[in-house]
């Protein structure tokens, strides 16, 4: 095998120069920068907000069911198993001898800051989240087809709306104090973040990078920017995006199997009858023998406890996913470093175990009836808001663009207001500071976004902040904005 630069991969630069580095020497701060990556994270507004945001059941007060802030721990928790024995396999140790121990050191602290932040743009009510403002836009759209005008390429922003690539947003630009560069991490864990490094149509023919529209065109630039600083092409996953993502999975199949047992809605026997009855349609009889001996290891507890069981059939099942997921790393380990690895790590499975978990949880938990009810009622939330915030940001009056404005979150409005102002070259930033082009005068800020109108605002930014502040809610403080603005509450 050629040589595999990896220092390349874990670029320690960041969109803004960061006086972090001097300022932890001074206080003798032993951190590297990925670590201090990870500070960052934990320490942020939009990670605390994930612990009133849906994992698999919206709006429950029952403390055993997982929130997206208890998943994403479990995923960091499972990102550096799969990273230490990566780091640590004799294959590894080959092809890094000189460098593996510090490799996993470094890899270590990004895969955790990405992993508690892969979902940390999700919106309320989750994956239905997502689902219902991508449709209000296909509707949105098809109703005033020319609003946006200049920006026609840029619809799919919102008529393919996803968490993940609002959550490259929020990290970049929405968690903003002072200027458009959000977090400010390391070009590596930006790069790593980055599942699906695509600002267009999601295409799932053309690879996995493209499976979803996983970048805004608005942030496109970034993106091109912190890739290219990693060694990674246009479109190329870093190598570390895999193992965050089979954390991911790894995490949601299993615990959403679990929430479910919690709630009493399924049984460890109505998994294993799912298992065996799609193991009969195997028709090849060595794989079907190969899948069977599998699914009787996952179920191999000998426990008369019922709850004891499903820990087990839990343990079992990660045990597997983590091992599959170490094996497949390290047989493509060079086309994951070229981005030409198109597979997820626990799908490169001839037995397809997490395929039929797939098929369990979709047709036996998310169409229950308790959170189909609760999505609608999500459904109704999102639209709603959706429709109070456009009249307003579209309105003729500046009265009522300003009492719309003045309900969006400061550091969120500053972000678009800088972003818009930056992309139509009125101001630049230079220095630590925001400069108007015209006149090469300091701008203040704050001033600036006190005065700034609405009506200013090309559509695309009117209704992207819109997406941004909705987006940014927790499900119940949505609901509660939502019976306020609508007269149902005061």
């Amino acid at each position: 095998m050629e040589t595999i630069d990896w220092k390349s991969y874990l670029s320690a630069e960041r969109l803004r120069p960061s006086k972090a580095s001097s300022t932890r020497i001074a206080y003798r701060d032993m951190r590297n920068e990925f670590e201090s990556d990870f500070g960052r994270v934990i320490f942020s507004a939009a990670a605390r907000r994930l612990h009133d945001k849906t994992q698999v059941v919206p709006l429950t007060s029952d403390d055993n069911i997982h929130s997206r802030l208890t998943h994403s721990i479990e995923v960091m928790n499972i990102g550096a198993s799969l990273i230490k024995n990566i780091c640590r396999s004799s294959e590894f140790k080959r092809i890094f001898p000189d460098s593996y121990s510090v490799i996993e050191e470094q890899a270590n602290a990004i895969i955790q800051t990405i992993c508690i932040i892969h979902d940390i743009g999700n919106p309320p009510f989750g994956h239905f989240g997502e689902e219902t403002i991508a449709e209000y836009f296909k509707q949105y759209f098809a109703k005033n087809p020319k609003i946006l005008d200049a920006k026609q390429s840029w619809i799919i922003d919102f008529t393919e709306y996803d968490g993940n690539a609002q959550g490259f947003r929020v990290i970049t630009k929405l968690q903003c104090l002072e200027d458009l560069y959000g977090l400010n991490l390391t070009y590596a864990s930006l790069a790593a973040y980055l599942k699906y490094p695509n600002w267009d149509k999601k295409d799932k023919t053309k690879g996995i990078s493209f499976h979803k529209h996983g970048v805004f065109c608005a942030d496109c630039s970034y993106a091109e920017k912190v890739l290219a600083g990693c060694m990674c092409n246009e479109n190329q996953r870093h190598p570390l995006s895999y193992i965050m993502e089979a954390a991911d999975s790894i995490c949601y199949l299993s615990m959403d199997i679990e929430d479910a047992y919690n709630k009493g809605w399924i049984d460890i026997n109505d998994i294993q009858d799912f298992l065996s009855t799609k193991v009969k349609d195997i028709k090849d009889p060595e794989l079907k023998t190969k899948t069977q001996s599998i699914i009787a290891k996952l179920f191999a507890s000998t426990s008369k406890i019922s709850r004891k069981k499903i820990v087990d059939f839990r343990v079992a099942l990660i045990q597997y996913f983590v091992t599959l997921a170490v094996f497949n790393y390290l047989s493509n380990i060079k086309a994951a470093f070229t981005g030409k690895y198109n597979k997820e790590l626990i799908k490169d499975d001839d037995c397809g175990i997490a395929e039929i978990l797939g098929d369990f949880c979709y047709y036996k938990i998310f169409s229950h009836k308790d959170i189909q009810s609760i999505e609608l009622t999500g459904h109704s939330v999102l639209n709603g808001l959706m429709d109070i915030y456009i009249n307003l940001f579209m309105h003729n009056e500046r009265s009522f663009r300003n009492r719309g404005k003045n309900m969006i979150s400061k550091s969120i409005m500053r972000a678009n207001i800088l972003d818009y102002l930056v992309d139509a070259k009125l101001i630049k930033y230079e220095n630590g500071r925001y400069i108007n082009i015209s006149d090469n005068t300091e701008i203040n800020i704050e001033k600036l976004c006190d005065t700034f109108d609405i009506e200013q605002f090309p559509n695309y930014y009117k209704l992207r902040t819109i997406v941004d502040h909705i987006s940014g809610m927790t499900d119940k403080f949505a609901v509660s904005q939502y019976q306020k603005l609508s007269g149902q509450r005061i």
